[in-house]
């Protein structure tokens, strides 16, 4: 294996000063475009490679962003973290990936440490609503999957109002009148958007919104278990349903699974992101998909230009489009 150089094998071998060649390998000016180019072919033929922790001291940079996220068992965020990882990598960024397992104490705690004061950026799909303990670290932070509420803080998010309308709307079209939603609590606007988007299809179609078929709660499986055993038991129980996550999603099917009843035949179902087990479960399961590779790309990009643009942006929120996939879940009434 050939042997890594040091900076000083390679200001020796060029008869010039270390600090020359610590300027060229961070970027900085005052050497001429000759003498860059010397330092950097040989540095490349005596397989130089730089000290991160030398990099980070002369440029008070890690290279290091810190992905926060609840957890790496939901589809949604391995999903963003991969393209996120891939992004940075692109970039020339190092990524450190914590699971706050929805304890916002948890994330606080990270920020807190040597690490999270270390890293230059962080990407955050946030445990909580208090949105200004993120940003008291004084790091550029990016939103994704759930924005800021307009503090200042760059996200990128999806359409979460347009895909639950759509939702709504497709269930009305195959003749459906009584149709709930389970969702997560309403203290993140993603929450928030989707039931209000159900809700608006419901107004156009000149529907009854009824209270009893809005189960708005926690956002975990046994949470949307729990909805739609209740739903389902209600005297008069819903012909439809919209499920507005992905966890939801597969709890709702396992309560009308045990419940005895037939999914696309006594109720239907529509659910909020595509994943493998909405694609392989019989019957198929109609969907909103959201493009959340691209939410993990673009969040990383966002942070990169905010730690190297020069006039960096403040709130800028990035909404990406959805659309409906249907597939057999949903039966027409009539």
């Amino acid at each position: 294996m050939k042997k890594t150089a040091t900076i000083k094998d390679v200001a020796k071998e060029l008869g010039i000063s270390v600090s020359t060649v610590s300027r060229v390998m961070n970027g900085l000016d005052r050497v001429s475009p000759a003498m860059r180019k010397k330092v950097l072919d040989t540095a490349r033929r005596l397989n130089y490679v730089p000290s991160l922790a030398a990099v980070s001291v002369v440029k008070k940079q890690t290279k290091l962003l810190a992905a926060l996220l609840p957890d790496l068992t939901t589809p949604l965020y391995a999903s963003i973290l991969e393209a996120f990882e891939e992004a940075a990598r692109i970039r020339g960024y190092h990524t450190l990936t914590v699971l706050s397992h929805g304890s916002h104490e948890e994330e606080m705690r990270f920020l807190d440490s040597m690490v999270g004061r270390s890293v230059d950026g962080l990407a955050i799909i946030p445990a909580s609503p208090a949105f200004s303990d993120y940003t008291a670290s004084l790091k550029p932070v990016v939103f994704i999957e759930r924005p800021g509420n307009g503090d200042g803080v760059d996200s990128v998010v999806v359409d979460n109002f347009r895909g639950a309308y759509l939702a709504a709307e497709h269930l009305i079209s195959r003749g459906h009148t009584k149709i709930a939603i389970i969702a997560s609590e309403r203290e993140f606007s993603s929450g928030h958007d989707r039931v209000l988007g159900f809700e608006q299809a419901l107004r156009i179609k000149n529907l009854r919104i009824r209270p009893q078929y809005i189960c708005v709660g926690g956002g975990t499986e046994k949470d949307g278990y729990a909805g739609a055993f209740r739903l389902m038991n209600l005297d008069d129980p819903p012909t439809a349903i919209f499920a507005a996550s992905e966890p939801l999603c597969r709890a709702a099917v396992a309560a009308i699974h045990d419940l005895k009843l037939r999914l696309g035949k006594d109720v239907s179902l529509v659910g909020f992101g595509d994943s493998d087990f909405a694609r392989t479960y019989s019957p198929a399961i109609t969907v909103v998909s959201r493009a959340t590779g691209d939410m993990g790309k673009i969040g990383a990009n966002m942070l990169i230009e905010k730690l190297t643009s020069l006039s960096p942006s403040v709130g800028q929120q990035v909404s990406l489009s959805v659309r409906l996939i249907i597939r057999e879940s949903v039966w027409t009434l009539g």
